[in-house]
């Protein structure tokens, strides 16, 4: 089984992950609930020979939840959404 981008590209398409001001909060709130998924994508961030304070984006630590954690990832970015963006947003 291989992960599902195109959910998360739809996903992405109602939750903009990268909007100005949003998309800082998300990734903060992605290293704390998936810390593993967060050093990876730094770790690729660093093998690339980027700057070492670049930080990565949604998209780059969504590529390294498992699969077995997505339907998690997709429903703590909702909640995450939904309480903290809701006047913003919807």
């Amino acid at each position: 089984m291989t992960k599902n981008f195109d959910k998360f590209t739809k996903f992405s398409e109602k939750y903009d992950m990268a909007a100005d001001g949003v998309e800082e909060d998300v990734v903060a709130f992605l290293k704390k609930k998936f810390p593993k998924a967060y050093k990876g994508a730094k770790k690729d961030i660093m093998d690339g020979g980027n700057d070492k304070n670049e930080k990565p984006n949604p998209d780059s630590i969504y590529a390294h939840i498992p699969e077995t954690e997505d339907d998690k990832f997709f429903s703590s970015v909702e909640k995450l959404f939904k309480e903290k963006f809701s006047d913003e947003i919807f």
